[in-house]
């Protein structure tokens, strides 16, 4: 039952329909799908507008059940399409959020309101945008509805059409002058919207059509770091090879061979450097310190809670070189990109992070093997004073780690190198690691004759 519908919903037994001047076999007959009742019912000329409890009408009923038969037949009996119930919803919108084109087509007809909106603002194309099809966008275009009308968010029907993934309805919407490049109030174009729809098609159709791949929300999050996070690499590649911002910072500090080098695709890689990025170019602090995380109850965590109801902000993210960031995402493939443009495996991070100490934190073997092949010192001290039995014992997979640490091993890397705490990886994992990886830890020391400094 949609959100519309749920008061009624709630309300449960019938007789509560009869205080409410509505038809309780009427009601009854829509919910069961009895197309022979509703007949039979109507040719008494009931008043099929009566408010239920909620304020809708049995016809909202139909049009959620998604019944066209039902539609029809109330319709046909003078019901109205745009009475709306206590949350503001009417028949047509309802019908445009489910995208029914019959049903919506048959509203339109009857007097169904083609620039209505919900109460929360958002019209009847826009949510037809997001769920039905060109041909009923048409029909409401045809009835009034204005392409570029906004929510009180500033979104458009093409925005919606683009979160939903809807390319064909994109496609329309852009051919009736919907703007490529509207910015909604949180700074938002279609293009951005599109990018997390997962849809690969969605994005694609807004850059053949002039959207700005350029711009940038006000974080500074480019549109190619956008799609690198939602997992469409191959846009993000398209997007750079018809030219996009280079060296803009983005809320990490990061400009876009940062960005490309953390993705470890190595093809995005070699796209951003063929541009003529440096490919040892550091990245720079955040622009703003991370903000407090809110907590959101006193259940769980509730100790971390500070006195003004927050959790201390987690760490800023660090400069890095785009070596050392594919080298954190375990991508051999683009590390190796950047080193045959130049970059180099000396230059470390200014907290002290080399990249072979960011590969064993990845957990890919390759990457590590590859980041010794550069540089094979294994006594690097990181932030923290972290070894690089530290770094590998961090991460949380077994099937990554265990042969990770079996490598460094088996090459020299000191086993109980001491942080800055005193703690030594040993101590670190026993005080709450994966089983597995503790295990096997122990079992390193002992083949190694070493013995934890702390009694566990």
């Amino acid at each position: 039952m949609k959100k519309a519908l749920l008061g009624l919903c709630l309300l449960g037994a019938l007789p509560a329909y009869a205080s409410s001047g509505a038809d309780s076999r009427l009601v009854q007959a829509v919910r069961s799908d009895d197309h022979a009742a509703i007949k039979r019912l109507l040719a008494a000329h009931p008043d099929v507008n009566a408010p239920l409890p909620d304020k809708s009408t049995v016809l909202s009923w139909a049009v959620d059940r998604q019944d066209v038969e039902s539609v029809h037949l109330l319709l046909a009996a003078g019901a109205k399409p745009n009475i709306a119930d206590v949350s503001g919803a009417s028949p047509m919108t309802l019908a445009c959020d489910l995208g029914n084109p019959e049903i919506v087509t048959s509203l339109l007809k009857s007097g169904g309101n083609a620039n209505g909106s919900r109460a929360d603002g958002i019209a009847a194309l826009a949510l037809c945008a997001g769920s039905s099809t060109p041909a009923t966008l048409d029909m409401l275009l045809a009835k009034g509805a204005k392409v570029e009308a906004t929510n009180p968010e500033g979104q458009t029907a093409l925005m919606r059409a683009a979160f939903k993934g809807r390319t064909d309805n994109i496609k329309f919407l852009l051919a009736h002058g919907a703007n490529a490049n509207a910015v909604s109030v949180k700074g938002f174009t279609p293009l951005f919207f599109a990018l997390r729809s997962n849809e690969p098609s969605a994005p694609l159709a807004l850059l053949d059509a002039g959207a700005n791949s350029k711009t940038t929300l006000p974080d500074g999050t480019s549109v190619v770091s956008a799609a690198v996070a939602n997992g469409n690499v191959p846009f993000a590649v398209t997007a750079v090879s018809r030219g996009t911002e280079l060296e803009q910072h983005d809320s990490q500090g990061r400009q876009l061979i940062h960005v490309a080098a953390l993705s470890g695709n190595a093809e995005l890689v070699k796209m951003v450097l063929s541009k003529g990025v440096d490919a040892n170019t550091m990245s720079v602090p955040p622009s703003a310190p991370p903000a407090p995380v809110q907590v959101a109850s006193a259940g769980g965590g509730q100790k971390l809670a500070r006195a003004d109801g927050t959790r201390p902000p987690p760490p800023a993210a660090q400069p890095r070189t785009p070596l050392i960031f594919a080298a954190e995402a375990g991508s051999a493939p683009a590390m190796k990109a950047l080193v045959e443009s130049g970059a180099k495996a000396s230059i470390a991070a200014p907290d002290g992070t080399t990249v072979a100490l960011a590969a064993a934190g990845s957990g890919n073997l390759d990457a590590v093997k590859y980041a010794l092949e550069l540089d094979p010192k294994l006594d690097y001290i990181g932030p923290n004073h972290r070894s690089i039995m530290h770094f590998a014992i961090a991460n949380k997979n077994p099937d990554l780690a265990i042969p990770v640490l079996q490598y460094l091993a088996d090459k020299g890397a000191k086993l109980d190198e001491k942080n800055d705490k005193g703690d030594t990886p040993g101590d670190f994992i026993n005080r709450g690691g994966q089983q597995d990886i503790r295990l096997f830890y122990i079992q390193l020391l002992k083949d190694h004759n070493i013995v934890s400094t702390h009694d566990h």
